[in-house]
């Protein structure tokens, strides 16, 4: 891995507005998910072009690289790259075809690996790539006819209401399908996480005998609910996922982004224990889709929850602010995390100073809604964030953040701290120890020499102070350039985002 580079210029001038600055906690606090969600399917964010020659192939890159490099300036942490969005796939499988979202034609190989790029480019900027996959879409109306769609259709794995096509949930070898598309991206590929979206049942699919899947219900569980036995089958693939990336990389995460609205009183909420969800707004996903995040929740199948709550902090029915803060006293009830994603979407025709401020309101809220500093956001999606990224350096993202340290990993051994740091050259380098479970990064600080430990900790005992930290890096160097009046700290970062102890140069 190449070492992260920093212009010694721009460093000196970082440190001397962290240093001098009166209002450090107007910056951001030192844990934070940043993310962001960079959509592949239909081209939304990328690529604009598709084909398999070598030239569309380094447009496609180049894009890919210019997106990362707004992500990391932007003081960003983490990406959640679509790899599989119609049952088709950016990366190497021997399960699914490879997506014509990239190559212009379903089955086709575009000639490179997305997703193996991806990561390299996400791990040389510092920011974590999580493989974001769609666990049940084939098609919204398309009639695909690859080997593997009729071979799909032969078997009758599919479900259809309308337009809409889904894999059926309620058959065990669809269940299995799923899992083992994530098993292929978890074991074959470096990524930090894996997060789904919030495509499961068909919406409004009919809970009668009209239903295309009322049969299977009938035959597989007819003392229950349609609509419970539905739930179940959902639920059945989080646990098993979750089952997969504990068992195969235990230090990787796994999350869902499911509809902005849930646990209500007439749904879930009783069910699992949680208040109820009190906004006028439905929750239209536990009767339409089928989708039931307080169930995962309770049951722990999910690292964090990242609803999409795409509604203004004025919105009549959904107002941003309550849904924020029940959602994120329902993940700490549960002990799981709550990373809110909010759409970017409203700056494409209204690039205005408000919409912005409206923006920078709803991560503020996020933050004062942590019960336990787990707070985070994930910005939808990544081709509307240049039009934010000024706002969000100035504040809130003002310095960079490691991530929250995710719960299921305190029984995991301490993470070790690298050793025998140095700098030569203008490059710090040291020696660090590797972990199959995840991908191990290294957090670097810089701080003024013969600074009173007292002023370099946090006061709440989670190590070193953000206002020092210069970024996180996959590899074991950084170049930083002449020391001058400094000095320097290292640490190292396990998949959860637990941190070591710091080893300072000497």
């Amino acid at each position: 891995m190449k070492s992260h580079f920093i212009r010694f210029e721009i460093f000196v001038m970082l440190l001397t507005v962290l240093f001098n600055s009166s209002d450090l906690s107007a910056a951001g606090p030192k844990r934070e998910m940043r993310g962001v969600w960079l959509t592949t399917v239909w081209g939304i964010d990328w690529p604009s072009v598709t084909g398999s020659s070598q030239k569309v192939c380094r447009q496609q890159q180049d894009e890919l690289k210019a997106l990362l490099d707004r992500c990391q300036a932007a003081n960003l942490t983490s990406v959640f790259f679509q790899v599989r969005g119609m049952a088709d796939v950016m990366y190497e499988s021997s399960l699914e075809p490879w997506s014509a979202f990239v190559s212009g034609k379903r089955g086709v190989s575009p000639g490179w690996d997305p997703l193996k790029f991806a990561v390299e480019e996400c791990h040389r900027r510092g920011l974590e790539c999580y493989a974001w996959v769609n666990p049940f879409r084939w098609s919204s109306g398309t009639d695909y006819n690859s080997v593997p769609d009729r071979r799909w259709k032969e078997q009758g794995w599919l479900l259809t209401y309308g337009k809409y096509t889904v894999f059926n949930p309620g058959l065990e070898a669809v269940r299995q399908h799923v899992v083992d598309i994530c098993r292929e991206i978890v074991s074959g590929y470096d990524i930090d996480g894996l997060v789904f979206d919030d495509y499961f049942y068909p919406n409004r699919i009919p809970e009668d005998s009209s239903a295309p899947d009322y049969d299977l219900w009938q035959a597989e569980a007819p003392w229950m609910a349609f609509g419970d036995w539905r739930r179940a089958n959902v639920h059945k693939t989080v646990a098993d996922v979750h089952a997969l990336v504990s068992d195969l990389k235990p230090g990787l995460r796994f999350g869902i982004s499911p509809a902005g609205i849930a646990g209500k009183k007439h749904t879930s909420a009783p069910k699992w224990g949680m208040t109820g969800c009190e906004v006028k707004g439905d929750d239209w996903q536990y009767s339409e889709i089928y989708s039931d995040p307080l169930g995962w929740l309770y049951q722990g199948t999910v690292d964090f929850i990242s609803p999409q709550i795409y509604w203004p902090t004025t919105h009549a029915v959904a107002p941003y602010e309550p849904l924020a803060r029940w959602w994120s006293e329902a993940a700490n009830f549960y002990g799981r995390h709550f990373y809110a994603s909010i759409t970017l979407a409203p700056l494409d025709k209204r690039n205005t100073n408000s919409e912005r401020q409206e923006l920078l309101r709803q991560i503020g809220i996020n933050r004062d809604s942590s019960l336990d500093g787990d707070q985070g956001t994930v910005l939808y999606s990544a081709k509307h964030l240049y039009k934010l990224a000024s706002d969000l350096t100035k504040s809130p993202f003002g310095l960079k953040s490691l991530t929250p340290q995710v719960r299921r990993g305190s029984s995991l051994d301490p993470v070790e701290a690298p050793t025998a740091l140095r700098l030569k050259g203008g490059v710090l380098s040291w020696h660090g120890k590797g972990n199959a479970a995840a991908p191990v990064r290294y957090a670097v600080y810089a701080f003024p020499k013969n600074l009173p430990h007292d002023e370099l900790v946090e006061e709440n005992g989670d190590g070193l102070r953000a206002c020092y930290l210069l970024g996180v890096v996959y590899g074991e160097e950084f170049r930083v350039g002449s020391p001058g009046s400094y000095s320097y700290a290292v640490t190292a970062l396990d998949g959860f985002s637990a941190e070591s102890e710091p080893v300072f140069l000497k």
